[in-house]
């Protein structure tokens, strides 16, 4: 009976090999007598019977003797990117893409793509790097020679084992060995975006580890975080500074007031960085000493006062000058306070359950003081206008009474004028009349009649009725005349 492991083995051989287009470092081979075709863009180390190691890079055919052969990995960097390159004897280099590298295992340790630091306008980058001491050389001339290390090719870069330096006996270092063991300067300098920056081999870059709010969603740390959040340390790792304004959201919990309410205020920073090595030199986290110096100058303000004062001064919170503390570090860590805004307070629930009550009580005095004095001075509308009303009202009688005398004035001036007009018309028909009399009087002498006895007969009252009874016997009945009224 076949064991597993030969079953498996047997099936392994029946599958069909799946050879690569290009070959890497996984492939490794011992070649007693054959040949090998190394395609264009591999390169292969082959170490012959002797033990000498051979370099080929393609596209070249080979024939082997009792040899090893193993291909390398190609290595590439785009420009954007840049190849961590660490050799066997220590040394390091940046090399900046476009660029591809074979590496090779006698002679690198590892090679690495990087991305390299792409900086906005408002970034920079705080960058240390150390300048190693030399004898003789300056250190321009020991990066000229390292350059000069490697062998240049078309499309990609296959390094040259540089010679190892050995101290000489009794005669000290050499001209251009650096002293093992003695520190170099360290220096700092600032990269401003925008720019696309990439460390040399003996440059590093600062990391900054800051207070901030971790986000339950992504696990990643923000500085500006949201409301209410708690900001923890070492929550916020990054390596750009932003040279802008920005914000915060600030809680400072357990403030404390005189008469032992204790509440939480909540508040919202504005700063912005202005200088960046002073920052650097003052604090390694200014986040915390904001969160820090907010807490202390809140914490001050709240045990000066009572719950209902502070509720009252609340609008005290959103001016710099009741943040002293705050205000100086932010000075002395090279930021610049901006402005500062109160969002609100939350106090325990029991707490807020009495002061929600209280509100509610005087809201509700409020509304029924309000709705009292509006019912007042709807009463006070109403009764003015009742007033105006009256007094248009009587200003209306009263101009309707002068318009009604002022007609009756002017119908009896016209009835007066009438009348005079009417006596004088009858004044001067009688004088006319009286006239003619006379003339008629006159003319009637003139003919001789006797006025005397005329004038008695014209004046004598005439009868109210002439009755006439004609017949032959004497009558006999009763008359009754009706009277003239």
């Amino acid at each position: 009976a076949l064991s597993p492991i030969s079953v498996l083995r047997c099936a392994l051989r029946t599958l069909p090999m799946v050879k690569k287009t290009f070959r890497d470092g996984s492939y490794y081979r011992s070649v007693r007598i054959g040949k090998r075709t190394v395609k264009e863009g591999e390169c292969a180390a082959i170490w012959t019977w002797n033990g000498t190691r051979l370099t080929i890079v393609g596209p070249q055919r080979v024939r082997l003797f009792f040899s090893y052969i193993s291909f390398m990995n190609r290595h590439v960097a785009d420009p954007g990117q840049y190849l961590e390159v660490q050799y066997r004897d220590g040394r390091k280099e940046h090399q900046r893409g476009p660029i591809a590298l074979f590496m090779d295992p006698c002679i690198h340790m590892s090679v690495q793509t990087r991305d390299a630091f792409k900086l906005a306008a408002n970034e920079v980058l705080v960058v240390y790097s150390e300048e190693p001491l030399l004898h003789g050389h300056a250190v321009e001339a020991a990066a000229a020679a390292a350059d000069n290390s490697e062998l240049q090719l078309p499309n990609f870069q296959l390094p040259v084992p540089p010679p190892i330096k050995k101290a000489a006996a009794g005669s000290g270092l050499s001209a251009n060995e650096v002293d093992v063991g003695i520190p170099g300067v360290v220096s700092r300098r600032l990269v401003r975006g925008p720019a696309v920056f990439i460390p040399g081999a003996d440059e590093w870059i600062h990391q900054f580890s800051w207070h901030g709010s971790v986000s339950s969603q992504t696990g990643k740390g923000s500085k500006t975080g949201k409301p209410g959040d708690e900001k923890v340390p070492h929550a916020l790792n990054f390596d750009k500074l932003r040279c802008m304004p920005d914000q915060m959201y600030v809680s400072v919990k357990g403030v404390r007031t005189t008469d032992d309410a204790q509440v939480t205020i909540h508040l919202m920073l504005f700063f912005e960085l202005k200088h960046v090595e002073k920052m650097l030199d003052s604090s390694n986290d200014p986040i915390g000493d904001f969160i820090n110096a907010t807490s202390a100058d809140v914490v001050s303000f709240g045990a000066t006062n009572t719950y209902e004062a502070l509720l009252q001064r609340t609008a005290q919170l959103s001016d710099v000058s009741t943040f002293p503390i705050l205000a100086a570090r932010c000075e002395q860590v090279g930021f610049e306070l901006l402005k500062i805004v109160y969002r609100g307070y939350s106090a325990s629930e029991t707490l807020q359950t009495m002061h929600d009550q209280a509100i509610a009580r005087r809201t509700k005095l409020k509304l029924e003081a309000d709705t009292r004095s509006m019912e007042q001075a709807t009463q006070a509308i109403e009764l003015q206008c009742r007033q105006e009303r009256s007094r248009a009202e009587h200003e209306l009688e009263a101009a309707e009474r002068r318009h009604k005398a002022e007609l009756l004035d002017l119908d009896h001036a016209q009835a007066i004028r009438h009348s005079t007009e009417r006596a004088r018309a009858e004044l001067e028909a009688t004088h006319v009349m009286n006239d003619e009399q006379l003339r008629l009087n006159e003319s009637l002498k003139k003919l001789g009649v006797d006025l005397t006895q005329y004038l008695c007969v014209t004046a004598q009252k005439e009868p109210d009725h002439h009755i006439r009874l004609d017949g032959a016997a004497a009558p006999a009945l009763h008359l009754e005349v009706p009277r003239k009224k």
